[in-house]
This record gives structure tokens, sequence and C-alpha cells, in this order.
């Protein structure tokens, strides 16, 4: 699926986040998540750009420094730069385009009822979702293939839905949204501590 635009909003009638997903075939996927699917899906996508998208897949190491090694304290601070540098790149601006050819998903929004993230090599997020219900019976479902500066742009809209939410599903210091890290216990002044490097 090739995402031409997202919109990410609260529904207060509806107590959901709605998410359309437009593409550059003009097909539109729009999606229900539930307070009980981000209780689940908001710490765990938090969790995997920490650990897979912090450090770009093309990051080479000055030989000083071993990439793999890099603590959780500094990956938070990485992602949370990259994320700070793909929403000042984001348009957040242009309005999201309604009209579309098709909804091959159908006109009523999938109830996601589970998401499965998979990190790619080539920096990408594989996503996942599916709607699996009894009654009425459904098991439909779609497949997005994001870059990280997409992913990053996702997360900060579904940040957005949620404050809009006020489910608070969790504290925003452990997030990748937060912009205060605390690395006091990373940090070593002694003339023998190994000198420090930086990713750009």
């Amino acid at each position: 699926m090739d995402i031409r635009q997202l919109s990410v909003s609260y529904q207060l009638d509806q107590d959901r986040i709605l998410v359309r997903v437009n593409t550059s075939v003009n097909e539109e996927v729009r999606m229900w998540l539930t307070r009980h699917m981000m209780l689940r899906l908001w710490p765990m996508i938090n969790r995997v750009v920490i650990d897979h998208l912090a450090i770009p897949a093309d990051a080479k190491t000055d030989g000083y420094v071993d990439l793999n090694a890099i603590g959780p304290g500094t990956r938070k601070m990485l992602a949370d730069m990259r994320r700070q540098e793909a929403v000042e790149k984001a348009d957040f601006s242009t309005p999201y385009q309604g009209e579309v050819a098709a909804r091959p998903l159908g006109e009523t929004p999938l109830l996601v009822t589970e998401v499965n993230l998979t990190p790619k090599t080539n920096g990408q997020l594989q996503m996942n979702f599916k709607e699996l219900l009894r009654e009425p019976a459904s098991n439909r479902g779609f497949q997005m293939d994001m870059p990280a500066d997409l992913v990053f742009g996702v997360i900060q809209l579904l940040h957005q839905a949620l404050q809009q939410s006020q489910w608070q599903l969790a504290s925003p210091a452990s997030t990748v949204v937060a912009t205060v890290v605390d690395v006091t216990d990373e940090v070593d002044l002694s003339p023998d501590a190994t000198r420090p490097a930086y990713l750009n």
C-alpha cells in the first residue's frame, strides 16, 4: 500500500480514534482504534521505535562506538531526535482529501482487534491490522510498510488524538514523544572514559 495521506482523529461520539489512509491510487482504508486497543498498541509501537528505529538503518560507526550496544536511555533520546526531525519535515497543514475512488475494505471502518508490528532490516516498519470478530463474523485486514519518517509522523498524530481523548494511557516520559530523558547514569566524565560519539 503506497500511502499518500493519513488522518488520525479522536471521535468523541464514538469514543474511538478514527484512522484514514489515502493511497496513491485514490483508495481509502478506514479503521477504528479503541481505548482497549491503544492500551496495547501505544506502548508497543513506542518500544519498537526505541529498539529498532532510533538508529537509522544506514548509520555507520566511527570505530569507537558499537551501535548495537547503545543503551536504552540513549536510544530513547535518539528516537526523540529522529521524531522531531520527521515532524519538522512533515506536512500537517494540507487538508486530508476525503474524496476517494474506492474503499477496498468497505464503507464501514475496520474495528481493529489485532495489530502486528514487524521491524524490517531496511529501516521500515510493517504494520498489519486485523479485524477478527465473531458477531457479526468478520476477518478483514490490511498491511502497511512504512519508512521511519512516516512512522514518527503516525506517532505524532496518534499522540495528538490521545491528548484529545483524555484516555491517559501512559506517562509521556515512557514514550518517544517525551522531550526530557534522564541519562545521567550514562555520563562518565573521568579521563579514561570512552569519548562520546554522535550520529548524524
